[in-house]
């Protein structure tokens, strides 16, 4: 992980304030390189092990670059995940996006030129804006604000300079299997998986698995501990957490170490504030989740800098379960599917990031892995969702069968904040705070930003205390609309 920022054009000291607000990104050192009106920063995170320190900033003499994210390519081999990407560059031109197999944002430097990219589902962040006519960018929004006067996420999937405009790119970076029958898909699914958390683990960075218990980061730990049986696992839960008793009966299967980290209403309280600003968002489902991924950086960080998580797998093999049954044909399914996977870069990934970054780790992501995600696209939707109960990630379930305990690989999903015991305790904090006329009458109000439910006007309130400028109600996502009101259910009811 890195903090990345620039401007291209004069810098009057805009630099330095960029990267000083997101210095929290990579507290270990910090790179600025001008070159010809270019101006680049890249704050860094050092991971150790076989990663090398200044991975994700490179200069060659002639061209440059910062990059937030990883690079898997075959190619790299010994090179750093920065030097890889000039070394694209340099083969491809403008079109080096696409020949990534990775998750990145980055930022180069040519000649005069500055060319920004950021890949296609949106994994690590990027937002840019305008000042007295310099064109900036940086990983964080918070970065940009009071300096750019109209700052935008820059977009997944994109390329951009100021000769060529915004260019969409495919990926020619990966190849996946074409299958005939739905064992081969099953097959094929469990062989990227694998691979996927192999490359992650390939530099011996990866200390730690994020393990909620459900389905995805128990599949994750499965797959860790057949490269690396040493590895720990680290869950985060309240009491009266669901996920808690499954998580450690993985963990007992597998026989891998377990950190556990109790917390209550006092923490929650403590850390709402902080993870509402971190995360630039105040939406109901992304603020529940920030808790207990808040947390569990706290916990993590004095262990690893790196970690393997879950995340994607709900967004790619179709896991939300209270939200496409909600579709009244195969049509509206499939579309609510799609969907939840076009709003995941600022709303789930964006949590993931905003959270990582603020305890200065990293997490790698095997189900955000370009393969499996290729992969997964070709997957027909009955594939992965089926029965009468309209399970969804029947494909992954099956690919895994035997692997861990049928109750595990079967069990119902849940969002996070439900699983770790969140979700209940903050909706009746809110609920103390803020009455239903109270949202009614802010939401009449013109300009105003639609809140959903009381709790969601309560964390609205905290998120302008600390981020009052405009545009960061305007860059805020919308995870689901439709979502089910899940929330109101207490615990086993």
């Amino acid at each position: 992980m890195a903090g990345i920022a620039g401007i291209q054009g004069t810098d009057n000291g805009e630099l330095e304030r960029m990267l000083e607000k997101i210095k929290h990104r990579g507290p270990d050192e910090t790179w600025v390189n001008r070159e010809q009106g270019v101006n680049l920063g890249c704050n860094e995170l050092n991971m150790g092990a076989d990663c090398k320190d200044g991975s994700h900033r490179a200069s060659d003499g002639k061209r440059s670059v910062v990059l937030d994210g990883r690079i898997y390519n075959s190619e790299k081999q010994d090179m750093t995940d920065a030097e890889a990407v000039l070394y694209f560059y340099e083969k491809f031109g403008t079109r080096f996006a696409k020949k990534l197999d990775g998750d990145f944002a980055c930022a180069i430097s040519d000649g005069g030129k500055m060319i920004l990219a950021r890949d296609w589902a949106g994994i690590k962040p990027l937002y840019y804006g305008h000042s007295d006519g310099n064109l900036c960018f940086a990983s964080e929004a918070k970065a940009l604000a009071g300096i750019a006067d109209d700052v935008k996420e820059f977009p997944p999937g994109y390329v951009y300079s100021r000769e060529l405009g915004f260019q969409r790119f495919g990926s020619d970076a990966v190849e996946t299997p074409e299958f005939e029958t739905y064992e081969q898909a099953r097959k094929v699914v469990r062989q990227l998986l694998q691979e996927a958390t192999e490359k992650r683990m390939k530099d011996n960075a990866v200390g730690g698995i994020l393990l909620s218990g459900g389905l995805d980061s128990s599949l994750i730990a499965y797959m860790a501990y057949q490269i690396n049986p040493n590895i720990e696992c680290f869950t985060v839960s309240m009491e009266e957490g669901q996920d808690l008793p499954l998580a450690k009966d993985v963990t007992a299967y597998l026989g891998m170490k377990h950190h556990i980290l109790m917390f209550g209403e006092k923490e929650i309280n403590e850390i709402l504030p902080l993870a509402i600003h971190h995360q630039e968002m105040y939406e109901e489902s992304c603020v529940h989740g920030a808790i207990a991924n808040f947390l569990a950086g706290r916990f993590v960080s004095p262990y690893t800098r790196c970690v393997l998580t879950g995340e994607g797998a709900d967004e790619f093999f179709a896991g939300y379960d209270g939200q496409f049954k909600q579709g009244r044909n195969p049509e509206e399914v499939a579309s609510i599917v799609d969907n939840l996977i076009n709003v995941a870069h600022n709303t789930a990934l964006q949590r993931l990031d905003r959270l990582n970054a603020a305890n200065a780790y990293e997490s790698r992501t095997p189900f955000l892995d370009a393969k499996v995600m290729d992969f997964s696209m070709k997957i027909p939707l009955q594939y992965k969702i089926h029965g009468e109960e309209k399970a969804g990630k029947r494909v992954v379930r099956q690919a895994f069968e035997g692997c861990l305990p049928e109750h595990i690989i079967y069990q119902t999903k849940r969002f996070f904040a439900q699983g770790s015991g969140v979700a209940y305790i903050m909706r009746a904090q809110a609920e103390k705070q803020i009455s239903e006329r109270e949202l009614a009458e802010f939401n009449k109000v013109d300009g105003n930003p639609h809140m959903s439910s009381v709790e969601e006007l309560y964390y609205y309130r905290m998120f302008k205390k600390t981020l009052p400028e405009p545009v960061f109600d305007r860059l805020c996502g919308r995870w689901d609309p439709m979502r089910p009101d899940f929330f109101l259910r207490k615990a086993g009811s």
